[in-house]
């Protein structure tokens, strides 16, 4: 039943349009025939002149009523439909265009029954015509009934072009007139060869100019949009963090298009939510993220195509939206959702607030931004193929780490450890993202060279000979040149190298000293150091915690940064009270 219910639904609509269209054309044509017999005959109106007074002096036949009345008809026709367009509609800008409309028809009708009366001899009804025109007029403009500056545009493009074109033509030909009547024979056959492939050359190079020129003067916000279009085609292609391209992205259509405010949401691969990766606004509001069943997701990937606010509102599909959820979408003032759509598959979505000019989109921006969510989506796709990959790498080199530490210290965590400490100390350190990352991946890291390290060395449960020592120290060597061919972790090579470097220059493998010790060695050193003590070996008890600040403090500035030691110490301070 519900099912039928639906059909007929659905089929009442075009048929309700067809009826309205079929009705709108018999009235036009009954119209257009009443006008005929109006002027050519005089059964309408047998006479209309000006006195001498100049007043206007005319006498309605018995058939007036077979032109008047249609024209009433249309028009109180009109103004019902747009009174019922105006109690659907929530969208403000189109309620205040209907406004416009019917206050123009209104006019135009009160005026229209003035020449019933003593006062039609006065043009009364011209004025109002006049007035209605200027409100029609005002309402196009103002609320994009008809976008009229396109046609003007278009119109002084083509004139000005045509123009311009035309005038190098005309002294072209005359120039080939002229030098006919100078020379005679083949050489006026050569030379109007050479003058026409010359204008055409010429007239080719221009019109790229003109048109470029009037692009400028005359559609600022689509020369700016296109160019938006191309840097982001650019830029885009050379980022691989998703965070940097949503941010970027959204910063350059909010400048570009003036819009209040925009957010970009991905699906996730884990649960297929909507995940709010990037948003900007000016207040402080933050749009939660949307859920896999969610309307708004279930109509776009159903219809793929734009969804606006007034659809939200007026669709029965939406009426399931949680209080929440539509409260969100109010707060926001999210007038379009446009699909991020790669190879078919809907990724994610993008959602722009009202203009700063509160004007509605027109068809041109919703065609910009469509095209800016398919450069999204290409962008977005390869970001997260990227993290995907950079994923699987990660977990190969902590698998990797965490095998030596299994050979070296009877635990799969000691690399692990070493990072987060190093981590913590240089964002404690204010030190940028990049360089704490790249200080992470020391600490996992610091002990790759040990794979090189014979077993009998390695785990040997006494004291190490003078020879052995001097096998253990190239680990840091052995360490930095496994990893410095490998270009995504190349720069952290000078960090596993000069982890074992002291302060003062008594460390190995090249005795620098200072500042002359990456920041990133320093760190690993102090943190190493720690968990060194700290941990059972062996051939030798852990300290306890005390003991082992007091070692750090006892040895500070000789064999380790003292900024660096009063960092970390901290760090453990507030883990132990936490």
């Amino acid at each position: 039943m519900k099912e039928k219910l639906s059909i007929k639904k659905k089929i009442s609509k075009p048929m309700e349009r067809n009826s309205a269209t079929s009705k709108m054309r018999i009235m036009l044509f009954y119209g257009v025939v009443a006008s005929g017999i109006t002027l050519f005959t005089d059964i309408v109106a047998p006479e209309a002149y000006l006195n001498k007074t100049g007043d206007l002096v005319y006498q309605l036949g018995p058939f007036f009523w077979t032109v008047a009345a249609p024209g009433y008809v249309l028009m109180i026709w009109s103004i019902v439909e747009l009174i019922r367009g105006y109690r659907t509609s929530l969208e403000a800008n189109h309620r205040n265009r209907i406004r416009y409309l019917l206050l123009g028809l209104m006019i135009t009708i009160l005026a229209s029954f003035v020449n019933f009366t003593e006062l039609g001899k006065y043009p009364i009804d011209v004025a109002a015509n006049g007035i209605t025109s200027i409100l029609i007029a005002y309402a196009i403009l103002r609320y994009q009934l008809l976008d009229i500056r396109i046609v003007v545009r278009y119109g002084l493009l083509y004139s000005i072009t045509t123009v311009f074109f035309g005038l190098i033509y005309y002294f072209s030909i005359s120039l080939v007139l002229v030098l006919s009547n100078l020379i005679v024979g083949q050489e006026v056959f050569v030379i109007s060869i050479i003058i026409g492939a010359f204008s055409a050359f010429l007239l080719s190079s221009l019109r790229n100019q003109a048109q470029n020129w009037i692009d400028r003067l005359f559609f600022r916000e689509k020369y700016n949009a296109g160019l938006m279009l191309q840097r982001l085609s650019q830029t885009t292609a050379s980022l691989l963090n998703l965070d940097k391209i949503t941010n970027h992205i959204l910063q350059e259509v909010i400048e570009t298009l003036h819009i209040e405010s925009g957010a970009i949401l991905i699906k996730s691969s884990d649960n297929e939510n909507f995940l709010v990766v990037g948003e900007q606004r000016r207040d402080q509001f933050h749009l939660m993220d949307f859920r896999s069943d969610h309307p708004v997701i279930k109509w776009i990937s159903q219809n793929n195509k734009t969804l606006s606010r007034n659809d939200v509102h007026l669709n029965a599909l939406f009426k399931s939206l949680w209080g929440e959820e539509r409260r969100e979408l109010d707060e926001f003032q999210a007038e379009l959702f446009i699909p991020l759509t790669t190879k078919g598959e809907f990724v994610g979505l993008l959602i722009v607030g009202p203009k700063r000019s509160s004007q509605p989109y027109s068809q041109d921006d919703r065609l910009i931004l469509s095209t800016l969510a398919n450069q999204t989506a290409v962008a977005v796709e390869n970001a997260r193929l990227y993290e995907e990959l950079e994923e699987t790498f990660v977990q190969t080199i902590g698998a990797l780490a965490n095998a030596i530490d299994i050979r070296d210290t009877y635990t799969s965590s000691h690399s692990q450890k070493i990072a987060d400490w190093a981590a913590a100390v240089a964002r404690k350190m204010g030190l940028p993202p990049d360089d704490i990352r790249t200080i992470y991946w020391g600490g996992i890291l610091h002990d790759i060279g040990k794979i090189g390290i014979p077993d009998e060395i390695l785990k040997k449960p006494a004291k190490l000979t003078s020879h052995e020592w001097e096998i253990i120290k190239q680990h840091t060597i052995m360490g930095a040149n496994l990893i410095a061919p490998i270009k995504k972790i190349s720069h952290v090579a000078p960090i596993v190298e000069y982890s074992h470097e002291r302060y003062d220059g008594l460390g190995y493998p090249h005795g620098i000293k200072g500042e002359e010790i990456p920041i990133g060695a320093r760190i690993i050193s102090v943190v190493d150091s720690y968990s060194a003590m700290r941990d059972e070996r062996p051939y030798k008890k852990p300290f306890s915690n005390d003991q082992a600040i007091d070692e750090l403090k006892r040895n500070s500035g000789t064999m380790y940064d003292p900024k660096i030691v009063d960092a970390f110490l901290d760090i453990i301070e507030y883990d132990r009270v936490n």
